[in-house]
């Protein structure tokens, strides 16, 4: 359990406990083709579809969550599923009539905001790396939010706006060591389900 006396701000205890995980997925043999000069086209698809299918699968789960009432976080303009539906469409890739819906792996409901917390997590941090991967698809492949790259253009210019949001959404939820614990977990699972999925073993 994480102490309460002179606790650092969540995200940092969120950034620790999934340090490993994130380190493996930065020296991944296909996701760090994303930032060297020699991606292609073909590599640069096979990427997205696979992140469309976890986003898609994911954020159904957060759209499930927040409608019940789960969390009151205003998460519409976040959903990047269609993001990558549209950069892949721009390659000439249809995700649901390709058949990548059956390959989306399953997800564990968040039971607590805590929980959804810690899913939300890797899912809005990764906008921050998004933009250096955006930066280099720009010189690699002279890609830009209009042309396949919209994903991880993310959230552009205001992409420090969202992050300074989402790190006063998770201040204010996880008010106590065992809600922060939760949240810890579930980023935890949450990238490691990331990674199966990558590796094609869900």
């Amino acid at each position: 359990m994480v102490s309460a006396a002179k606790r650092p701000p969540f995200h940092e205890q969120l950034r620790s406990a999934t340090h490993g995980v994130h380190v493996r997925l930065n020296r991944h043999p296909l996701l760090s083709q994303l930032t060297r000069p020699a991606l292609d086209l073909s590599t640069y698809t096979l990427i997205l579809e696979r992140y469309w299918c976890f986003y898609n699968a994911a954020e159904a789960v957060i759209r499930e969550c927040i409608s019940e009432g789960m969390s009151t976080f205003e998460y519409g303009a976040r959903y990047k599923t269609d993001w990558l539906a549209q950069d892949l469409s721009c390659l000439g890739f249809k995700p649901v009539a390709n058949g990548c819906f059956r390959n989306g792996p399953d997800f564990r409901r968040p039971r607590n905001e805590a929980e959804l917390v810690g899913m939300l997590y890797p899912l809005e941090g990764s906008t921050l790396g998004g933009q250096v991967i955006s930066n280099r698809l720009g010189t690699t492949l002279g890609l830009d939010a209009t042309n396949g790259g919209r994903f991880f253009n993310g959230y552009g210019e205001q992409t420090g706006r969202y992050w300074a949001e989402f790190l006063d959404y998770g201040d204010r939820s996880l008010r106590t060591p065992d809600e922060l614990d939760l949240a810890c977990r579930f980023s935890q699972q949450l990238f490691a389900r990331f990674e199966a999925h990558i590796d094609g073993r869900v």
